[in-house]
């Protein structure tokens, strides 16, 4: 479906006319994960990341600033290849991807686009993406719908996005390992759902040539790269699979035991590629799942811990957020701090989520303290399933709670007194103000505790 506006952005004065062309893609997320079944993904992303092939392979602009699945921006020369395009790849892009929108505008431009003419660009996609659209595969009463997708049948089994994305997959996959999720689910059936962007990037864009000395086009390239070489980096002997990879926004679904170790090595990459072309940092979100939960929950999910994540390191630092989904359903993640996240007791107001976590801040909880915390807690005669007690305690009575940490360390002391010494000092490395004995600290304005963190990382992976 096309939806697209012409703008004249030269404001009257007499230059030699470029045409500055945009086109955004609608509903990615829904047409990607609006199934559970691993073929489909990976066969849907396969054809998003195409959207940028058939328009290089198709025009040919006399400058291309950005080209990636969902976002495209061009500078034109002459009026009519401009047209054609208008008037072709909206139609091109519904075909190969039922279900996708693409919305286009095109302003006229001076001899040089200037940092106004993007802004007017961006504002126009925006307006353009709040007009509806009706889909080419819409249905009538009459005809047999796939009961997962509620979209018309082309086959016995298949509505026409279905059968697009499983061709997909057939042409491009050589990886036998992963052809559904629960190849790729640890031996407790669970998986993680990963999000991860960059910071900065609106403040970065408009000062390129100032800070890096690039041009738009050339950023965008050495940004995938770099994005492209971190994925490369972590995911080396881990069970991964990229869904979403380009600029500076990555989706992939990995083996829940492999999620951290992956997420810290990729930011780690990602800030020393991109160190020559503005030291860019960025944030992720991990939403812990069965490999049954239905998927576009969990992808929501790990885009909104992202979110918090750049919230709370103000789109500055590297860090994560992490949750395992264990309700079933999902509304959103400050229903779940109210639900899941937070405990009232007789005295005290106490919440769980404890991130996020840093790759490497200062006076901040760091995933690598994190990793080895929960390694400690993995030790024999670990008294993890004692504190699982203690949290439950706490609903009930700070004074109660507090007593039975007492005997619980004075337990783990007795049994093993080296294990204890090690979690005490992995605990103070996490944060300084932790000890076995001190297990509610405040931060961020409330009053917290880690261990439901720790239980959650405990109770969704396996040691390596």
């Amino acid at each position: 479906m096309c939806i697209w506006a012409w703008k004249d952005g030269s404001g009257g004065v007499e230059v030699m006319a470029k045409y500055l062309y945009g086109a955004s893609v609608q509903g990615i997320q829904d047409f990607i994960f609006a199934t559970n079944k691993l073929q489909e993904i990976v066969g849907a992303s396969e054809i998003v990341k195409n959207i940028a092939n058939a328009f290089s392979e198709n025009y040919k602009p006399d400058e291309v600033l950005i080209n990636t699945a969902g976002n495209i921006k061009a500078i034109f020369n002459d009026e009519k290849d401009c047209q054609k395009v208008v008037l072709e790849f909206s139609k091109m892009i519904s075909q190969m991807a039922y279900g996708i929108t693409l919305s286009q505008t095109v302003i006229k431009i001076g001899e040089k686009h200037t940092k106004e003419d993007i802004d007017n660009l961006v504002e126009n996609l925006k307006i353009q993406r709040n007009k509806p659209s009706i889909p080419l595969d819409s249905s009538t009463n009459i005809m047999k719908l796939n009961p997962s997708t509620s979209r018309p049948k082309v086959n016995q089994d298949e509505d026409m996005a279905t059968s697009q994305k499983l061709t997909s997959y057939k042409k491009i996959e050589k990886d036998e390992r992963y052809k559904e999720l629960k190849d790729i689910s640890n031996n407790k059936n669970k998986i993680a759902v990963i999000h991860i962007d960059g910071n900065g990037l609106g403040k970065l864009i408009p000062k390129l040539k100032e800070i890096c000395g690039l041009e738009l086009s050339e950023f965008s390239i050495k940004l995938n790269e770099a994005t492209q070489e971190a994925f490369n980096f972590a995911k080396e002997n881990k069970r991964v699979r990229d869904i979403i990879l380009g600029g500076d926004d990555v989706t992939v679904i990995c083996n829940a035991d492999d999620a951290l170790s992956f997420t810290q090595a990729f930011l780690k990459d990602f800030e020393k590629n991109t160190k020559e072309i503005g030291a860019l940092t960025a944030c992720a979100g991990i939403a812990y799942c069965n490999e049954k939960y239905p998927f576009h929950y969990a992808v929501d999910l790990a885009e909104a811990l992202c979110g918090v994540a750049k919230n709370h390191s103000n789109r500055e630092h590297s860090c994560l957020m992490f949750h395992n989904i264990q309700s079933s359903n999902y509304q959103s993640w400050d229903k779940f701090i109210a639900d899941e996240l937070t405990i009232k007791n007789d005295t005290q107001t106490i919440r769980c989520d404890f991130g996020a976590y840093y790759l490497n801040k200062e006076d901040e909880a760091n995933i690598e303290d994190l990793m080895n915390t929960v390694g400690a807690y993995r030790c024999e005669n670990s008294p993890i399933s004692r504190l699982r007690d203690w949290l439950s305690e706490l609903y009930k009575s700070d004074k109660n709670a507090q007593n039975l940490l007492n005997r619980i360390n004075a337990i783990t002391k007795q049994n093993n007194n080296w294990n204890c010494e090690i979690m005490d000092k992995n605990l103070k490395f996490f944060d300084k103000n932790l000890s076995n004995d001190t297990l509610i600290i405040d931060k961020d304005g409330h009053i917290k505790t880690p261990i439901y963190d720790i239980l959650q990382i405990l109770s969704t992976t396996e040691a390596k």
